[in-house]
């Protein structure tokens, strides 16, 4: 079929860099899943949950009004600054390895 102005109204360079964006942005995100993967298996020294790490670092800054809160989903974790909430999911709330540790300090 012919596009007389590109695919949706994009062109070739339009398209290219598009779907570089979108190859970049896939590498990225299996590049963050298999080292979550692979460091999940390692148990952080400190003993502590992600949940417990989250709050000590917002407490040395001063946040001691945002709450740490548990999400459901798998590396669904963000702050919420709407609502100035920290979420975290199960994987990191509760873990204590050090994949939790550095997602929930990130």
């Amino acid at each position: 079929m012919f596009f007389p102005y590109g695919f949706y109204g994009l062109d070739g360079r339009m398209m290219f860099l598009l779907l570089l964006a979108f190859a970049f942005s896939m590498y990225a995100q299996i590049k963050v899943q298999t080292a979550f993967a692979r460091f999940s298996q390692v148990a952080a020294a400190s003993g502590l949950t992600g949940a417990q790490v989250a709050r000590l670092l917002l407490d040395r800054n001063g946040l001691h009004d945002v709450p740490v809160e548990l999400v459901p989903g798998r590396l669904t974790d963000h702050y919420d600054p709407r609502t100035r909430r920290m979420r975290l999911s199960p994987e990191v709330y509760h873990g204590r390895s050090l994949a939790a540790l550095g997602v929930a300090a990130h």
